[in-house]
């Protein structure tokens, strides 16, 4: 049989929906065109599908059968081409990452053509990788640039692509500063700088050391800046602080390993992605 693809997503709206005129309004369609291709088809597979009744429809065996071999592709091609409809119409990039992250990309001309071509974006502030899961699997945004995850389990249609190696180090208001005197920072919601605060204060053999626990990386940095406690600070982010010495860094016996900065995606948007970063060939994983 050679039918119409269009056919069986109007098999697939009616089954679902169990009434014609319903389906109809779905696919914006008139319900005598819509009944029309119904007929067709099933003169064409030679059976029929369902039994008119007065408040709908019922599917028959054949009916139930042919939903079972194809309602699941059937879905994820409407799907698809609704998000891609989405993709097209909308000509905002939404792009979620944190301040300092941001600033970094910004301050060192990293995504400057993306600004340069795009004068219709939107900057999202999140953290939560719960929530940026369901956005990106959804479409809601087009991407996020983050730290690679290493501790969490984005769906199977993320991918995420390298932008940037990035440096952990300690870190201290003053150079010859006694580390273990003051408190040191924690980030509760980065296990990988939680888990590396932690190894510090082991490898010091200091249980007894004072900790603040904040939520934000970016809210790291002024207490350690103003000379409240210690702390992992990304190296990048900080190199003027380093060069005016209004920041020092610790030497540690602790190996701090190095973090990918990238991309976050939808494999929805992998032109999309490649088109908008097109001038970080060389950077881009």
């Amino acid at each position: 049989m050679n039918i119409n693809f269009e056919y069986y997503k109007i098999f697939y709206v009616i089954a679902k929906n169990k009434n014609i005129t319903k389906a109809a309004n779905e696919l914006n369609i008139s319900q005598p065109a819509i009944s029309r291709m119904l007929k067709t088809m099933e003169d064409q597979m030679n059976t029929k599908l369902f039994i008119r009744q007065s408040k709908g429809v019922l599917l028959t065996q054949e009916g139930k059968e042919l939903y079972r071999l194809i309602g699941e592709n059937i879905s994820g091609i409407i799907k698809a081409e609704n998000d891609l409809t989405k993709i097209i119409k909308d000509k905002t990039l939404k792009i979620a990452t944190d301040k300092s992250y941001l600033n970094y990309l910004i301050n060192n001309k990293k995504i400057d053509s993306l600004l340069k071509n795009n004068t219709d974006i939107s900057f999202i502030n999140t953290n939560n990788f719960d929530l940026l899961n369901h956005q990106l699997v959804n479409n809601l945004i087009d991407f996020a640039i983050i730290s690679e995850p290493t501790n969490y389990q984005f769906s199977n249609e993320l991918k995420f692509r390298k932008i940037d190696e990035l440096h952990l180090i300690l870190v201290s208001k003053f150079k010859d500063d006694n580390v273990n005197s003051k408190p040191i920072v924690l980030q509760a919601n980065n296990s990988k700088l939680w888990q590396l605060t932690e190894s510090y204060i082991k490898s010091i053999n200091d249980n007894s050391l004072d900790t603040i626990t904040v939520d934000d990386y970016d809210n790291i940095y002024p207490l350690i800046y103003n000379g409240y406690c210690s702390g992992i600070l990304i190296k990048e982010f900080i190199l003027d602080n380093l060069e005016n010495k209004s920041l020092y860094e610790i030497s540690s016996s602790l190996n701090i390993p190095s973090i990918n900065m990238g991309v976050l995606y939808n494999t929805n948007n992998e032109l999309k992605i490649k088109n908008l970063f097109s001038d970080l060939s060389n950077t881009i994983n």
